[in-house]
């Protein structure tokens, strides 16, 4: 998994699936790899990717949660990621009746080229929440 950390690998995650990707600023992977050189930062993020592979035993538990609760849920995700498929956005609809799926025509990052437009999502999503649940009380 030491190839995850990798310059090639950060830049990667960052500019693959990109509609632009060298108007990517090269500052956000840069700094990632600094931050894996100071102490045991790397050990870390290799322990998070490596404990990845728990995750799809909890599923069963979260989808029920999902199903029991309806939590109002704000997807936002880019199409051309390359590690989490449009599949993986598009199977919370399976149990939540609350979300609102959004497919954006980007990558893993999708904030580095669509802030503005998940911003104004986040916004009104959240605006549309918190009157709803105003409402509900």
């Amino acid at each position: 998994m030491t190839h995850l950390l990798t310059q090639e690998a950060i830049t990667f995650a960052y500019t693959q699936g990109t509609r632009h990707p060298e108007q990517i600023n090269p500052d956000n992977f840069i700094l990632d790899l600094w931050n894996l050189q100071r102490p045991g930062n790397r050990a870390a993020q290799l322990e998070l990717l490596y404990d990845y592979r728990t995750n799809l035993q909890r599923y069963p538990e979260w989808q029920a949660y999902f199903r029991q609760y309806q939590p109002p849920t704000l997807v936002v995700w880019g199409k051309h990621d390359p590690f989490f498929s449009p599949a993986g956005a598009l199977a919370y609809q399976r149990d939540l009746h609350t979300i609102e799926l959004y497919l954006l025509e980007t990558g893993h990052f999708a904030l580095e080229e669509d802030a503005a437009q998940i911003a104004a999502l986040i916004t009104r999503f959240l605006s549309a929440s918190v009157t709803q649940a105003e409402v509900s009380s």
